[in-house]
């Protein structure tokens, strides 16, 4: 089954990895349903969701000149290439907030939906035109980093694939953060 038509996915950090990987999840099986993981020879930071076959159904690159965290999202290929014509959109950051705010804007400049996260970025709501269509949860007491992504099963596959990946993207952004104070 694609990714895209699932609604339910358990995202944990990989215990050892030479760059950042993830494994996607099934949440009643425990099973691996596919990876996202970043390029690690790129000079934009690149990241790939992937089935378990390998087929490359998301490509996000994060934007190099910008104020504010910027990621762009296309439409995987066989080449894991992102490709300016498959583009679907955009996750940008609100840059000064004390709770997370990311929103999706797809090309045309127009607000596909929110994600909401509380004071410590623990759990999202995400909402599409004043509706929530999914939730994220984050395990407190955990070695590894993992998160639980559910979707409204009305949301249209497209949008739940570019849910999961800005998920990922946020994850991300957290632990690049975590590093950096760690110094």
């Amino acid at each position: 089954m694609s990714l895209a038509k699932r609604r339910e996915f358990l995202m944990r950090e990989r215990w050892f990895s030479l760059w950042d990987k993830v494994e996607v999840m099934d949440p009643v099986t425990q099973g691996v349903i596919g990876h996202f993981q970043r390029k690690l020879l790129s000079i934009r930071t690149q990241y790939r969701l992937q089935d378990p076959l390998g087929d490359v159904e998301l490509i996000v690159q994060q934007k190099l000149l910008a104020w504010r965290p910027t990621y762009k999202f296309f439409r995987g290929n066989t080449s894991g290439e992102p490709d300016e014509v498959a583009l679907l959109g955009i996750l940008r950051k609100r840059i000064f907030t004390l709770r997370p705010h990311y929103w999706f804007e797809i090309p045309d400049g127009t607000r596909q939906f929110e994600i909401n996260g509380n004071f410590l970025g623990l759990s999202y709501d995400i909402v599409e035109n004043g509706r929530s269509i999914g939730s994220v949860s984050k395990k407190f007491w955990a070695i590894r980093d993992t998160y639980g992504l559910r979707i409204e099963p009305t949301v249209l596959d497209q949008t739940a694939l570019l849910l999961l990946g800005a998920v990922m993207v946020i994850h991300a952004i957290q632990e690049k953060r975590k590093r950096r104070s760690r110094g």
